[in-house]
């Protein structure tokens, strides 16, 4: 029997995050906070980055409307050749893309095979991207849901499927839960939960972010960055 090492890639300066929360918690508002240009792919409607477009007035958010797989495959193949520049991507919501492509390949009564394909096609193309040179962001809503080895109630995120949260989630850097924080007199912060709590799935690989953290993505990356870590070794 022959093995096959393989050489330490350098490390990398790009990350793949996953974002999801209840509603109004800043989440798009919070993935256009990744470093620019960014290209969202919007499966939620006309004027799902109004307020992100208003908050981020000086990063280059470029918008494309998914309505089917072809528009998936053709930003996996535009992200690839890299000639547009953009150094994010974001999926928002991954949800809502399952539910769209549900739609087209089944139509109101798809079948259990239609199903499977849906998350495969979903799988697959968060795996290719993830494979890029390029930062990448998915935001998903929350759902609540019984875990069947504790019996206890755990969120996760919104993507359509029974095995596609778990297998996003174990693809990503990060999960991260989002929320508001209000302080009388003061704007209100957003964040996110970092690590598991209160039933709530969250990680960080890099073990860099803390518990808790302001949803600014750029500033994440470079709490994340190799850099950082050298440089704390070396304070300490």
């Amino acid at each position: 029997m022959t093995l096959t090492f393989v050489k330490p890639a350098p490390a990398g300066t790009t990350a793949n995050i996953l974002m999801y929360g209840p509603p109004g918690t800043g989440k798009t508002v919070g993935a256009c906070s990744a470093p620019g240009p960014v290209l969202v792919l919007n499966a939620e409607g006309q004027g799902a980055l109004r307020k992100a477009r208003e908050v981020h007035a000086s990063t280059d958010i470029r918008e494309v409307a998914v309505t089917g797989k072809k528009v998936l495959d053709d930003a996996y193949l535009y992200l690839r050749d890299g000639k547009g520049g953009e150094r994010t991507v974001v999926v928002d919501t991954v949800g809502e893309v399952y539910r769209i492509l549900l739609e087209e390949f089944g139509g109101d009564r798809p079948t259990l095979q239609q199903y499977g394909d849906t998350n495969l096609v979903i799988e697959r193309f968060v795996r290719a991207l993830r494979d890029l040179d390029i930062n990448v962001v998915l935001t998903a809503h929350e759902e609540v849901v019984m875990d069947g080895t504790t019996g206890e109630t755990v969120r996760q995120p919104v993507t359509g499927g029974k095995k596609l949260p778990g297998n996003l989630m174990a693809q990503v850097d990060v999960v991260a839960y989002t929320g508001v924080v209000t302080e009388d007199g003061k704007p209100p912060r957003f964040v996110a939960q970092l690590v598991d709590g209160g039933g709530r799935r969250c990680k960080d690989r890099s073990g860099r972010l803390g518990q808790v953290r302001d949803v600014n993505i750029a500033e994440w990356l470079r709490a994340m960055a190799p850099a950082a870590a050298t440089a704390d070794r070396k304070a300490a």
